[in-house]
């Protein structure tokens, strides 16, 4: 019986090389795969408040709830400034500082307010206009309530009413203004604010002001400014009075004596 000859050995460099990839790892059996949870895509981002955030609070700057907008002495908190801040800035789009006695009346009116000094005063004369007599009137409320304003003239060309002028009236000399009014009968402000936030759409997020962030009625030193101020506005309306009584009488003496000295009075003329 032949036997085979033996197999000759490999050549140098022809042993197996190992593959440049780990093996994969054994796939996992059935009760594997039920019991593992392989996510297929990330969860969907939220962009609405997280837990514990509360609602929304309006933009940066804005108050996040109602609270009161008078101390108990009728003067107005923090919140009332802003509030009057915010309202201002529709009154004055061009940012000067100061409002026109037109622009306060139409805001009164908004605010159903039933007193409106400059509007109830809008009667002419044959020597002023309406505005000139509401201006002159409207300045002198805001002298006796101090209320802080500076007088201009809205017609250097024409005659001025005398002791008068085009008040402008102040941030705040607006806010004190309203802070008053709004305290004096707070039911009626409580109506006119919620009007002024819906037509201004201001701070939307906190919905309508609530009745118990103006005063239950009006405060104490709310009315005794009120008394104080009336007692200042007859004393200034007596004091306007002399002195344009006394003006009239310089001006009728100026005038007898321009008369003098065109015919004086010792020299006399007969014509027959």
């Amino acid at each position: 019986m032949n036997v085979p000859p033996p197999i000759p050995p490999r050549p140098p460099g022809y042993e197996l090389r190992t593959p440049a990839n780990p093996p994969l790892p054994p796939r996992p059996g059935a009760q594997q795969q039920q019991g593992q949870y392989i996510p297929s895509s990330p969860p969907p981002q939220t962009f609405g408040p997280r837990p514990g955030q509360g609602s929304y609070a309006g933009p940066p700057g804005q108050p996040s709830q109602w609270s009161d907008l008078h101390y108990p002495d009728g003067t107005p908190t923090p919140l009332f400034e802003q509030f009057m801040a915010v309202v201002f800035a529709h009154l004055d789009p061009q940012k000067t500082g100061y409002i026109w006695p037109e622009t306060l009346s139409n805001f009164l009116d908004l605010s159903e307010f039933e007193e409106n000094v400059w509007k109830s005063n809008l009667k002419g004369n044959i020597m002023y206009t309406p505005e000139d007599i509401a201006d002159a009137e409207l300045k002198w409320t805001y002298e006796a309530w101090s209320f802080d304003h500076k007088a201009t003239t809205r017609s250097p060309g024409r005659q001025q009413f005398p002791f008068g002028g085009l008040p402008l009236l102040s941030l705040r000399g607006f806010t004190d203004m309203m802070a008053l009014e709004y305290a004096s009968d707070p039911m009626r402000g409580h109506r006119g604010l919620n009007v002024v936030l819906t037509t201004y759409r201001i701070w939307p997020h906190l919905g309508p002001l609530p009745r118990s962030c103006l005063p239950a009625a009006m405060p104490d030193p709310v009315r005794r400014r009120v008394a104080a101020a009336r007692r200042t506005a007859e004393a200034n309306a007596r004091e306007i009075l002399d002195a344009n009584q006394a003006r009239l009488r310089i001006e009728a003496q100026g005038r007898q004596y321009a008369l003098e000295l065109l015919d004086p009075p010792y020299v006399r003329r007969y014509y027959y």
